[in-house]
């Protein structure tokens, strides 16, 4: 890609901002759940039909959208944005507040979703200078139910067959105005955790005479920190978090059952085999040991992002280009959150995730996301992440 043109592609995303924005604002009011994007999806068709844009598929993965611009050759690579918000009510006092109670882009698809229609608005007028075509994948259910695999079982990354993938998520850990990007493991495998311990009920002046449920689940809990602390190793990154306790139903009456709920975060695969291994195995033990019983359920979740460093390496060489070599950072540590952007590399497309800066301490937009009070300088921001996916999607057709 010349210099030239990704310069025309950056002055054509600026010019877009209102546009952009409009779009972010709206998806922004009118929020919705995984796998129920209905009116979302309706919305993105319209706007890329109005843009021109003749090949758009709806229904792929229940509610996805796929909209395909022809260039020059048959090759073609893909770019993707997630569309669903999250059950959670907004505090923000500001005119495009979410007007569904209970609903809230807190984690930013809604400016993921405007930048693809970005790309689309970009790459629609220069396709016949376009080295192949870009693939424009509009994905729910990235908020836990895994909508990346369903449009893969759907046939998204076939006819026409992706050589490589992109996508942008935004980041309240870098500032507004730049890029941010990491090689290798991205985010973390992610599994549900379910454990019931079986006690015995009984009087509580009398704990000897039945199995203290309560008591068991504690230490089983310690135990399992205990063991990721002591017994796993030290330089892999993970961690087991419950976030439910449950048992118990009168104060004087020894608990016959206790129900933990959590989550497992892994990056390496050893770390996460020898956690499943130990609550499998050798936590059953311990809590038969004090009397109780033990059951496991383990749902597997998404796994570990591991960037491509081909498509890190066209990040890097576009965000010096279009942004300056000072807005370009390298983010240091991967997250130990879930992105189910990795079903894609697991399907054998490379690819890889740019962290859009959004943070701007000035401004008042600090909160972390899945907050109430998330937010983001939408036109400062949503221009750079245009442009850096539309030149991407050119960049990679030449490389890839």
């Amino acid at each position: 890609m010349r210099t030239a043109e990704a310069s025309r592609i950056l002055t054509e995303a600026k010019r877009l901002a209102p546009r952009l924005v409009a779009w972010r604002r709206h998806l922004h009011m009118y929020p919705e759940p995984s796998m129920e994007e209905h009116e979302t999806a309706l919305y993105v068709v319209e706007q890329l039909r109005a843009l021109g844009v003749a090949t758009v598929k709806t229904g792929v993965g229940k509610t996805g959208v796929v909209a395909l611009i022809r260039g020059k050759e048959r090759k073609t690579v893909g770019l993707r944005a997630d569309m669903d918000a999250l059950e959670l009510a907004e505090d923000n006092d500001v005119p495009y507040r979410s007007r569904k109670s209970g609903l809230m882009h807190a984690c930013g698809h809604d400016g993921h979703v405007a930048c693809l229609l970005g790309v689309a608005a970009i790459l629609q007028q220069v396709r016949r200078r376009l080295p192949g075509g870009v693939k424009l994948i509009f994905q729910p259910g990235e908020e836990g139910a895994g909508g990346a695999r369903f449009m893969i079982e759907d046939g998204v990354l076939e006819r026409p067959r992706l050589r490589a993938i992109a996508c942008l998520h935004v980041d309240t850990d870098v500032d507004a105005g730049k890029v941010g990007l990491r090689r290798g493991y991205d985010t973390a495998q992610t599994d549900d955790l379910r454990m019931v311990v079986k006690g015995r009920s009984g009087h509580a002046a009398s704990p000897d005479k039945g199995v203290d449920a309560i008591a068991v689940a504690s230490q089983a809990l310690i135990a399992v920190q205990q063991f990721i602390g002591r017994h796993t190793d030290a330089v892999d990154r993970k961690l087991v978090t419950f976030g439910i306790i449950r048992g118990g139903t009168r104060h004087n009456i020894l608990a016959d059952q206790v129900e933990l709920i959590g989550t497992i975060r892994t990056l390496e695969p050893r770390g996460r085999e020898m956690i499943l291994k130990f609550l499998k195995q050798d936590l059953r033990k311990l809590v038969g040991a004090m009397g109780g019983r033990l059951q496991v359920e383990i749902t597997e979740g998404y796994p570990s992002l591991v960037n491509d460093d081909r498509v890190v390496d066209v990040f890097a060489e576009l965000g010096k280009a279009l942004l300056g070599k000072q807005n370009v950072v390298d983010v240091p540590d991967p997250s130990l959150g879930g992105e189910d952007f990795a079903y894609f590399g697991l399907a054998g497309v490379p690819g890889a995730l740019l962290r859009l800066g959004i943070r701007d301490a000035k401004k008042g937009f600090t909160s972390p996301g899945h907050n109430s009070t998330f937010d983001f300088d939408d036109h400062r921001v949503l221009p750079i992440g245009a442009a850096m996916l539309a030149a991407t999607a050119w960049r990679m057709l030449e490389t890839f």
